[in-house]
């Protein structure tokens, strides 16, 4: 196994390069600059071409780019409104299928607002005989208090269903109100996930990193690495990822520069000699 480090969707850097004219083009501009990774952004629904998925499928085998899917904001499962439960269904579906045309194996969602985590649980079970074989859905780790999505609601919903967790670092930190400034926060929380769901999901986790600003009720934005005095930073995280011999795949959600944010990252885990 080895360490994946990619972007979140198409950086300005993408769209200035010679292969900004295609997004189809992103896993060959991803392997130029050295990164491995790239998270297929269908945050505004679930709409592409059979032919452009499989042509970007093609393209990200071709270049030894490995592929993730983010699915619809407006996804939400524990919704109170039965349709709207049932259409976040259909939209995770279709994001799967689409997905495993790509060849990617993990679908990330939103799972809801609220405290009642049942409803998103049952909701995946009810389509859990449809998803693609080798396709899991990864419910993320949400950065409002408002929202579903504390580590404590994505152990519980991996643990009693078949997902896997995406940890979005900078969500938890916002969440938790600057939880995540050293070690021991990071430390906790991978414990957490190797007691609860095992050596092998904690090996090959599924995680977004970036720095982030937060206010009373959590998230309030994205902030960039090349800031100054933001939170969390890479370096505590990559002690562990190395302690724990994990080799996850570390998508950058960096503020307009997500490739900087990932070639950063993997900067700071070659000096420590692992990869």
């Amino acid at each position: 196994m080895k360490t994946h480090f990619g972007t979140a969707g198409n950086t300005l850097s993408f769209f200035n390069s010679k292969f900004g004219k295609d997004t189809l083009n992103a896993p060959e501009w991803i392997n130029s600059i050295g990164l491995n990774a790239y998270e297929r952004q269908m945050t505004y629904g679930a709409r592409m071409k059979k032919e452009d998925a499989l042509a970007l499928g093609k393209n990200a085998k071709k270049f030894d780019v490995q592929l993730s899917v983010h699915g619809p904001y407006y996804v939400v499962l524990n919704s109170k409104k039965a349709d709207v439960r049932g259409r976040s269904r259909t939209e995770l579906l279709k994001t799967a299928r689409l997905g495993k045309m790509m060849g990617a194996k993990k679908i990330i969602f939103h799972p809801g607002f609220g405290d009642d985590i049942s409803p998103i649980i049952s909701s995946l079970k009810k389509i859990e005989a449809d998803r693609p074989k080798g396709v899991f859905f990864c419910p993320e780790t949400m950065g409002k208090m408002s929202q579903s999505g504390s580590l404590g609601d994505v152990m519980e919903i991996c643990e009693k269903t078949e997902c896997k967790p995406c940890i979005d670092f900078g969500h938890l930190h916002a969440r938790n109100l600057g939880s995540l400034k050293k070690e021991e926060g990071f430390r906790k929380i991978v414990i957490e996930i190797e007691d609860r769901l095992g050596k092998t999901v904690l090996k090959d986790l599924h995680c977004h990193f970036y720095p982030i600003e937060f206010g009373e009720k959590g998230e309030k934005k994205h902030r960039a690495v090349t800031e100054k005095n933001v939170f969390p930073r890479f370096e505590p995280f990559a002690e562990l990822i190395k302690e724990f011999k994990m080799h996850p795949t570390l998508i950058s959600e960096s503020r307009d520069s997500q490739d900087i944010g990932a070639l950063q990252m993997k900067k700071i885990l070659g000096k420590l000699k692992y990869s």
